[in-house]
């Protein structure tokens, strides 16, 4: 069993196979990761966050410290995790493109008569949800990296403003979190580019960008 496991954690409608690009560069940067299978097309945020727990208890059990990795929705079941099994092992978290303040796609979605009945997770990342924020008693680093590239048609019909498409800027910035940095990429290939691979190794090994 590792010492320090990194873990990584999809966003929605997606499963592990999303986060191939940044497990195999951080394996081949020398750390020890593992990435989950997450029912993030049908379950809710808690769902997902049962699902992690019981996918991960034994690294988290037999290591000393346990990283993060996070892209979109994936950073909300992170937070929603920790809150519930505490913070005393984990050491940093990088949340990608995470919606910490609700998407405004989610918000038309939920329009849709039965939408959001469906697919579950919708419900939690309108605007407006509230989200786990450590601040007084974190004991761990929280780096955030947000895109701005907004080329998808739904996004440009239905962002107002600063976006990658999916999640605005300001979203994506989190009251907790220790360091910021906006990249020139969209929401669907953020997590899928050497710079972000690049900024989330330094992360993991200072506690900054």
């Amino acid at each position: 069993m590792p010492k320090e496991i990194t873990i990584l954690v999809h966003g929605f409608n997606k499963n592990k196979s999303d986060m191939r690009f940044l497990e195999s560069g951080l394996l081949s940067a020398g750390f020890d990761v593992f990435s989950v299978n997450l029912p993030t097309t049908f379950g809710s945020v808690k769902e997902c966050c049962n699902s992690l727990f019981l996918q991960i208890k034994e690294f988290v059990d037999g290591a000393d410290v346990v990283n993060f990795v996070a892209h979109s929705m994936g950073g909300l079941i992170t937070r929603s995790f920790i809150e519930s099994y505490g913070q005393e092992k984990v050491a940093k978290c990088v949340f990608i493109a995470t919606p910490h303040e609700g998407s405004e796609l989610a918000l038309t979605a939920n329009l849709i008569p039965l939408y959001s009945s469906i697919f579950k997770p919708i419900n939690d990342l309108l605007p407006g949800a509230n989200y786990p924020v450590f601040e007084a008693d974190k004991k761990f680093k929280i780096g955030v990296v947000a895109g701005k590239s907004n080329t998808s048609i739904l996004g440009m019909l239905l962002m107002h403003e600063d976006s990658d498409g999916r999640v605005a800027v300001s979203s994506a910035m989190a009251k907790d979190m220790d360091d910021f940095v906006i990249l020139p990429y969209g929401h669907s290939d953020i997590h899928h580019k050497q710079e972000t691979l690049l900024l989330t190794k330094k992360f993991l090994t200072v506690g900054k960008f």
